[in-house]
């Protein structure tokens, strides 16, 4: 079987204002998303992110500005919604990357919505906590 890779990990708060839609690795001002599509790039893996509006994306996908956080009770639906796209991508593998719980607890959703698809398309799931290339986690 081919193994299909995705790196992903989810949305963030910060965001760039400018009107008019602006491709995900462009709205999202994180160091975790781009440290994470970096290391996709080195691992010639999928790269994407996962949004409480917009389900998962691509980096180049153009988004709106927007503020959402993924709701609790919208966990499952978020979940099917990412079980299409990881089919439609022929994912087999999800490498997922999160800060520690403790430092947000709102990116547990997220998790939980990744992790839920990953099984409802018999795709690995696997959580690494993010640090930065030669840092610490952040916990």
């Amino acid at each position: 079987m081919t193994v299909h890779r995705l790196y992903a990990t989810y949305c963030s708060a910060d965001k760039r204002e400018d009107a008019g839609p602006l491709p995900a690795s462009e709205r999202y001002q994180s160091d975790r998303i781009l440290g994470v599509h970096r290391m996709a790039d080195a691992a010639g893996a999928r790269f994407a992110i996962l949004s409480g509006e917009f389900g998962l994306l691509p980096p180049t996908s153009p988004i709106p500005h927007y503020n959402r956080l993924l709701a609790v009770d919208e966990v499952s639906a978020m979940a099917e919604r990412v079980a299409a796209t990881l089919t439609a991508w022929s994912i087999t593998e999800v490498q997922w990357f999160s800060v520690a719980f403790e430092m947000d607890p709102h990116v547990a959703r997220y998790r939980d919505a990744m992790a839920q698809a990953a099984q409802r398309v018999g795709a690995s799931f696997e959580l690494d906590v993010w640090a930065p290339p030669g840092g610490v986690p952040l916990i």
